[in-house]
C-alpha cells in the first residue's frame, strides 16, 4: 500500500496565529457530533449542524474556552474526495458558526489515513489531540465525540468525555460545566 499522506496530522486553521486560551480546550469530533455523518463527502452543501451544536459551542466559548475539532478522514487516502474538498467543507461549518451564532472554531486537526496505515494519528490512538495541544491553542480539558474511536482517544490522552448520540449536545455540555464549576 502506497501511503498518500505523511504519517501525522493535517492541521487546517484559517488564523495565521494561534490565541492561546489559558482556561483549556474543549476538543469535538466532527461527524455525528458537530455535523450530520453523511458519509465520506465533504462536500459543503450537504453541512447539516446537529441540535444543540451552536448552542453549546456558544456556551463553551462564552465561558472562555477554545474550540477545536479533531476528525479521522480515511476519505482522504483512498480518494473519495481531496484536500481541497475537506478544506471547503470546514471553511464553510466555521463560517456558518461564525456569521450565524458568533462562535470561533479555533483549529481543526485532521488524520487523513486509513485504518491500514498505522499511523499515530488516527482515533482511537492520541495523535489528534496532542497536535492541538502542541499547537498552542491550550491545555485539552475535554473531548467530545460519538464512537468508541472517539472515548479511546480521550482515554489514551487522559481527558474528560463526553459521549454525544447527536440529540442535543448542548445539554450534556451544560451538565459537564456544572461538575467542573464545582469540583
Amino acid at each position: 500500500m502506497t501511503v498518500k499522506f505523511p504519517l501525522e496530522p493535517l492541521i487546517d486553521r484559517d488564523l495565521a496565529e494561534v490565541k492561546n486560551f489559558p482556561g483549556g480546550v474543549i476538543v469535538f469530533d466532527r461527524d455525528g457530533t458537530l455535523v450530520k455523518d453523511a458519509g465520506q463527502h465533504n462536500q459543503k452543501e450537504l453541512l447539516t449542524l446537529l441540535p444543540g451544536v451552536p448552542e453549546g459551542l456558544k456556551f463553551l466559548s462564552d465561558l472562555g474556552f477554545g474550540i477545536a475539532v479533531a476528525s479521522n478522514q480515511a476519505g482522504l487516502e483512498s480518494e473519495k474526495f481531496t484536500p481541497e474538498t475537506l478544506h471547503d467543507f470546514n471553511v464553510n461549518m466555521r463560517r456558518t458558526l461564525q456569521e450565524q451564532f458568533d462562535v470561533d472554531v479555533n483549529l481543526i486537526v485532521v488524520c487523513p489515513h486509513l485504518a491500514l496505515t498505522n499511523c499515530a494519528c488516527r482515533k482511537p490512538k492520541k495523535g489528534l489531540l496532542k497536535a492541538i495541544e502542541d499547537s498552542g491553542l491550550g491545555k485539552i480539558k475535554l473531548f467530545v465525540g460519538d464512537s468508541e474511536s472517539d472515548a479511546g482517544a480521550a482515554k489514551d490522552f487522559g481527558v474528560d468525555f463526553i459521549q454525544t448520540d447527536g440529540t442535543n449536545l448542548v445539554n450534556s455540555i451544560k451538565t459537564w460545566a456544572g461538575k467542573i464549576a464545582f469540583s
